[in-house]
């Protein structure tokens, strides 16, 4: 969840939200040729709607007390396997959220998932006229890239569409980077799940094992309380530990799904662990990294980090990790 004033949070919709949603979008349906859709879907269709976008391309809702405000959500731009990291994303607001920041809000949020999940455009369809949708994408970073005249037949009128498009950029994984409490158990178990699975190959490569194998949701709640845990994506799909030190903000359990690696997530988690350092007046990032793990090491070589010790674990006679460090720029 992302607060964003004091009476209203953006979050991961559910199936539970679908009555609330359909209620918002079966007006645009019914009265307006913003949809071409010509009848409401019904609130099972639209709970299946969440289902089947949820995980990969994202729905979320504005909530307040008084019940949901808005949506937005993304879905498959094309069928074809070439469009996969492509989405196409819509937004809509109750009357009474009209002209709060609400959609804006929301497609941060919405561009932060899709960020975290690898994909790397975004496309927008909007029904003209539509003026006040036009000026929404344009400040929502979408630039207009084409049109198409009568393709839509409603209300015995043909209607155009106007074609915006955004770029997915190191902005919105930046913004996809939360910080968990201690209360996330959801989020810490898929925190969890995510370091076992990622620290599974080093099972046979490293002596002695790592650590990961007495780690619990637990000790990860209580990391929450005494450090930082950084999580990227929900379902979580990048996360570390970030732990301050007298003399550096260390970092560990840093891992990253399969599929993502390779597309900025680690630069995103260790910009916002630069952010954190630096609020805590601290001017290093320390991690270690196992001696038999020389990838991971000139990995960390390509972002800065330089060895400046061995280490031996206790009861070993030779060194088992080395100690890197990044100076911080001030």
């Amino acid at each position: 969840m992302s607060p964003l004033n004091a009476d209203v949070t953006i979050r991961t919709a559910r199936a539970e939200d679908a009555a609330d949603i359909q209620a918002i979008y079966a007006p645009f349906v019914q009265e307006t040729s913003v949809s071409f859709e010509t009848v409401p879907p019904s609130v099972e269709t639209m709970a299946a709607r969440i289902s089947s976008n949820l995980a990969r391309h994202g729905y979320f809702v504005a909530q307040s007390d008084a019940g949901i405000l808005g949506f937005a959500y993304a879905s498959p731009y094309r069928p074809r396997p070439a469009y996969d990291r492509t989405a196409e994303v819509s937004v809509y607001l109750a009357p009474q959220a009209q002209s709060r920041g609400l959609a804006q809000a929301l497609y941060r949020a919405l561009f932060a998932h899709l960020a975290a999940r690898g994909f790397h455009t975004a496309v927008a369809i909007v029904t003209l006229p539509n003026p006040q949708s036009a000026q929404l994408h344009e400040r929502c970073g979408f630039a207009h890239v084409g049109s198409l005249q009568d393709v839509g037949r409603k209300f015995g009128q043909w209607h155009g569409t106007a074609i915006y498009q955004r770029m997915i950029g190191q902005a919105d994984l930046h913004n996809a980077v939360r910080q968990l409490e201690a209360s996330d158990t959801a989020a810490l178990a898929q925190v969890l799940r995510l370091i076992q699975t990622s620290f599974a190959y080093m099972t046979g490569r490293i002596d002695p094992p790592s650590s990961m194998h007495q780690l619990t949701v637990s000790a990860l709640a209580q990391m929450a309380k005494d450090s930082s845990v950084l999580a990227l994506g929900d379902p979580v799909a990048a996360c570390l530990v970030a732990k301050p030190l007298p003399h550096a903000l260390y970092l560990g359990k840093i891992a990253i799904a399969s599929d993502l690696r390779g597309r900025g997530v680690l630069r995103a988690l260790l910009g916002r662990s630069e952010e954190l350092a630096r609020a805590l007046s601290l001017s290093r990032l320390e991690l270690q990294v196992r001696i038999e793990l020389v990838e991971n090491q000139k990995i960390f070589g390509k972002f800065g980090f330089v060895e400046t010790a061995r280490n031996a674990h206790p009861g070993y006679d030779r060194a088992t990790e080395i100690t890197m460090q990044k100076l911080l720029k001030p």
